[in-house]
C-alpha cells in the first residue's frame, strides 16, 4: 500500500515539477511531494529486509534524506525572498504585474503574467531584471490579448521587449532576462 501511494505521489511531484500550465503555487507543491515520496518509499522500504537491523539502517537512512530534502526545500524557498505587487495591467482574463523582489540583499524587478484567483491561479515569468536595476517603464499588452496574446517590457530608453504567450497554459516565449544594467 505505501509503494502504490509512493508511486502516487512520486507522479505528482513530477508533474508540478514540470508544471506545464504554471499553477502559481507549483514550487511549493514540488516541495512538499517529493518530501512525502520520500516519506512514502522509507516507509515501504522499511519494511523489506527480514533482520531488524536492516530495517533500521532503512529506516535512518530515509530520515536522513527526508531531513536533508526539507532542508534544501526550506533554504530554496526562503532565497525566493518576499515580493510586492507594485503595478497592475488588467488585460481581459489577464494581468501583467510588476514584482519587487529580493535577490540575496539587492532588490530586483521583475514582470510576471497571471490569470485566475485560487488554487488555478497561473503566475509565469515574462522579464527578469537584474538585481540593482531599475523598474520597467512601462508593461502592457500589445493588441488585444484574447487574439494577440503579445505581451510588452520597456525596460529604458530603446530596450523594449515583446513576448507571446499561450493562452491555455500561459508559457510565455521568450522569457527576457537582460544580461547588463547599462544596455538592453
Amino acid at each position: 500500500m505505501c509503494a502504490a501511494c509512493a508511486l502516487v505521489a512520486a507522479v505528482l511531484a513530477a508533474f508540478t515539477a514540470l508544471n506545464p500550465f504554471h499553477l502559481a503555487w507549483g514550487g511549493p507543491a514540488t516541495a512538499v511531494l517529493v518530501g512525502v515520496t520520500i516519506a512514502l518509499i522509507t516507509a515501504a522500504a522499511a519494511v523489506v529486509p527480514r533482520r531488524r537491523a536492516n530495517r533500521v539502517f532503512t529506516a535512518l537512512l530515509g530520515v536522513v534524506l527526508l531531513a536533508g530534502w526539507c532542508a534544501i526545500a526550506i533554504v530554496g524557498l526562503r532565497f525566493s525572498g518576499p515580493q510586492r505587487d507594485l503595478t497592475v495591467v488588467e488585460g481581459g482574463a489577464y494581468r501583467l504585474v510588476v514584482v519587487e523582489g529580493h535577490a540575496f540583499a539587492d532588490i530586483a524587478y521583475s514582470v510576471h503574467l497571471r490569470r485566475g484567483s485560487g488554487p488555478l491561479a497561473q503566475d509565469t515569468l515574462v522579464w527578469q531584471g537584474l538585481a540593482e536595476g531599475s523598474p520597467p517603464t512601462l508593461v502592457r499588452f500589445h493588441g488585444d490579448p484574447a487574439t494577440d496574446r503579445q505581451v510588452e517590457v520597456v525596460a529604458g530608453p530603446g530596450c523594449g521587449y515583446r513576448s507571446t504567450f499561450d493562452s491555455l497554459t500561459l508559457g510565455v516565449d521568450p522569457v527576457h532576462r537582460p544580461l547588463r544594467l547599462d544596455g538592453c
